[in-house]
């Protein structure tokens, strides 16, 4: 499969004529998500504003293999190291944010984000292990919305006595 999704790839781009100095694929063990790992000069083509470009190239290119291959595919696609540090952009964005909030002690709405940024944002916010700190995500007309939130240490009390 990997041999396979990599040719396509490799026929996707020089279609397009866009000129991929190095193509890596892997497969994450036992699933069927698999990343394509690709350096080129033309990444601002391929990337755009934003990831616009990327992501559409993506999508086209899941659906692309999926239909050669008859299997549905999960596809995760890394363009000179741009979603690695986006991701950097994000979390340093959110370890801010938690600061604001731990000496605020005040909730704090994030911006919109899509659900695969906001699993990543709850994911690396649980990773802290910081009691004082957690996330919710709530609605608010069509868009999904993240909250970083402040949780005060409440004091148990053993009404009977035999924990204290």
């Amino acid at each position: 499969m990997i041999n396979e999704i990599k040719s396509l790839t490799e026929e996707f781009f020089n279609k397009l004529s866009i000129n991929i100095e190095s193509l890596e694929v892997t497969n994450e063990e036992n699933s069927n998500i698999y990343n394509i790992i690709i350096n080129s000069n033309e990444s601002g083509i391929l990337i755009w504003q934003n990831g616009k470009n990327l992501d559409n190239i993506q999508s086209i290119l899941r659906l692309m293999i999926s239909t050669k291959v008859w299997d549905k595919i999960k596809l995760h696609m890394e363009i000179n190291d741009y979603i690695k540090s986006r991701d950097d952009r994000l979390f340093d964005f959110i370890k801010s944010k938690i600061s604001y909030v731990k000496s605020s002690k005040k909730d704090f709405r994030l911006p919109f984000y899509s659900a695969y940024d906001r699993k990543k944002i709850h994911w690396f916010i649980s990773e802290l292990k910081d009691p004082m700190i957690y996330t919710k995500s709530a609605w608010e007309w069509k868009e999904r919305r993240l909250n970083i939130c402040f949780q005060e240490r409440r004091l148990s009390i053993d009404i009977d006595w035999d924990d204290i």
